[in-house]
């Protein structure tokens, strides 16, 4: 392709070569794709109104978004789609009164109850993933469900899709080396339609999207998705070679952005008036349309009956989510963690022997305790593998009894963390480990924005606990950059437990219970305590479990202690 700014897709067909995809599917592609528009057409009269604070149109994107979703199974396959994509939510069977409850955040919005912005749907029946606003974060978590789901046996794909825009952003190349080193059932769809907001797709990349990943070593298609048969031709065949197992594709879709990025921006600012034409002149709409009368599948008339009707039902589920009252403020606080909080009554704990052990066995045995009792715990990491077993050795031992469930990751923390909070979401159990705190940082966008939001922003639908292993601390001559503590960042981080623990002792009990708590728990290990003496002390039994959040009373008296 051309290095010359684009304004417009420039590999679009003029003209379908041939008559393939059966009528009938056609027609329920026309159907959906109608129902799209008449649901976007009244959305923006509704952000007119000031109803709505956020909209972004898929018009022009709806043909590939609903075609897709044609050729999957919705109840079956999982789905990670980003803000553009309310045709994924409406193809997939959300009821359009749904929809509109959550453009509008009222009461009953059964993505968020008007917890997340507009154009960030979910649906635990429908498998569809509770979004944020982030760019490219979805891509980690789609890898990771796509982890559990190989692990369970399932033929399952996992639909995750961006704009080009966002396979700038560094998770994006990430998950498709993630996905790709361990033939995960992924299908990436990129859908370009030329811009990041305003920014032209020659200042993002050099190259199509598709070249780019196939350098991965991806299996990477290039598609019309202003026609169906482009699709058609191509897709349907990766889809079942992926449910036997061939592991990850990649699709870029050339399409047209019909309307502005979004409700706060003005496409004409930077589109010329010959360039918009262009682009309407490849209105999947009006193309589907006009193959439907060059075929005869319906006339002129029946093509007005079936859009009044639907612009009909549309209405009236408008009239009616409209009408819903607004979220109770009260509720806020809701769902921040799980109603299975930790704060039980620690009971005294029964110690094996006499002896101490110093915290590195005690963590590692509470490890072992933990995946014996649970067959859902996995591990991954930096170096945790065996022989190694970790660069502090906490994990020893482990890949020998568990091969398949211990194991060493890229040298990549966002991975680390996303892939284990998709697979979380999968039913899961990850507890991974960043193999120092002070190398946190570029998993922050997940650690910030995903894991510790998504039962809140699900308005409590969904819930991911992760368990994230850190070295921290100072004293071992490390500098600045093997000795951080980070605890005070991330207790600013709502939906977390922070753990820290000073002794063996305590070191066990808190893991275990991290092991089997329903939030994600960030488990900070000071490198001065692994082998210190002061850190010594008695190894309690298999039972003995922690509370969280629950001060231990070491000295009984009258007097109050003022710590500043």
């Amino acid at each position: 392709m051309s290095r010359k700014s684009k304004e417009t897709p420039t590999n679009l067909r003029s003209e379908p070569e041939r008559r393939i995809v059966p009528d009938a599917v056609v027609l329920e592609l026309y159907r959906k794709i109608l129902g799209v528009y008449y649901i976007e057409e009244r959305l923006k009269i509704l952000t007119r109104q000031g109803k709505i604070s956020f909209l972004a149109s898929s018009r022009g994107h709806e043909k590939v978004q609903v075609g897709t979703v044609m050729m999957l199974k919705p109840g079956h396959d999982w789905f990670f789609p980003y803000y553009r994509e309310k045709a994924i939510a409406y193809a997939l069977g959300m009821p359009v009164k749904d929809i509109f409850l959550h453009m509008l955040s009222r009461e009953g919005d059964p993505s968020s109850n008007g917890r997340n912005m507009p154009e960030h749907f979910s649906s635990r029946e429908l498998n569809l993933v509770s979004q944020t606003a982030c760019t490219g974060t979805q891509f980690l978590p789609a890898v990771g469900m796509a982890k559990a789901l190989k692990k369970d046996g399932s033929d399952a794909i996992v639909y995750v899709s961006s704009g080009e825009g966002a396979a700038s952003e560094g998770e994006f190349a990430e998950a498709i080396n993630w996905a790709t080193r361990e033939e995960l059932s992924v299908l990436f769809l990129i859908q370009n339609n030329g811009y990041a907001i305003s920014v032209p797709r020659n200042a993002q990349t050099t190259s199509e999207i598709h070249r780019i990943a196939a350098g991965f070593g991806l299996p990477s298609y290039h598609v019309d998705g202003t026609w169906y048969e482009s699709m058609y031709e191509t897709m349907p065949g990766l889809i079942q070679r992926m449910r036997e197992g061939s592991g990850p594709v990649l699709i870029e879709a050339e399409v047209v952005r019909l309307d502005s990025h979004s409700s706060s921006d003005d496409q004409t600012k930077y589109r010329s008036d010959e360039e918009l034409k262009r682009a309407r002149e490849r209105d999947p709409i009006m193309l589907t349309e006009k193959y439907i009368l060059q075929h005869r599948l319906l006339s002129q008339d029946e093509i007005k009956g079936m859009r009044d009707k639907i612009q009909a039902e549309v209405n009236a589920a408008a009239d009616e989510a409209d009408a819903a009252p607004q979220p109770e403020p009260g509720h806020i606080t809701a769902h921040i963690y799980s109603d299975q909080t930790p704060f039980f009554e620690e009971k005294e704990p029964a110690y094996i022997s006499e002896d101490t052990i110093s915290m590195v066995e005690a963590l590692n045995r509470a490890l072992r305790e933990e995946m014996e009792r649970n067959s859902k715990i996995v591990m991954w990491g930096e170096d945790i593998a065996d022989p190694k077993g970790g660069v502090f050795g906490v994990t020893r031992g482990l890949t020998n009894l568990y091969p398949d469930r211990v194991q060493n990751s890229p040298l990549a923390e966002a991975s680390i963390v996303g892939v284990a909070g998709g697979m979380a979401i999968g039913g899961y159990k990850p507890i991974v480990e960043i193999q120092f705190a002070d190398y946190s940082w570029p998993g922050f966008m997940q650690m910030r924005n995903e894991i510790p939001t998504l039962r809140w922003r699900s308005n409590g639908t969904w819930s991911d606990p992760v368990v994230v292993r850190m070295a921290c601390g100072g004293r071992i001559k490390g500098g600045p950059f093997h000795s951080q503590c980070v605890e005070a960042i991330y207790a600013h981080t709502p939906g977390w437990y922070i753990v820290f623990p000073s002794n063996a002792t305590d070191a066990k009990g808190l893991m275990k219970t991290a092991a089997r708590a329903d939030d994600p728990v960030l488990f900070l290990e000071h490198k001065r305590l692994y082998r210190h003496i002061s850190a010594k002390s008695r190894e309690p039994n298999a039972d003995y479990l922690i509370p969280f959040g629950k001060g231990k009373i070491k000295r009984h008296g009258n007097a109050a202690t003022v710590v500043t």
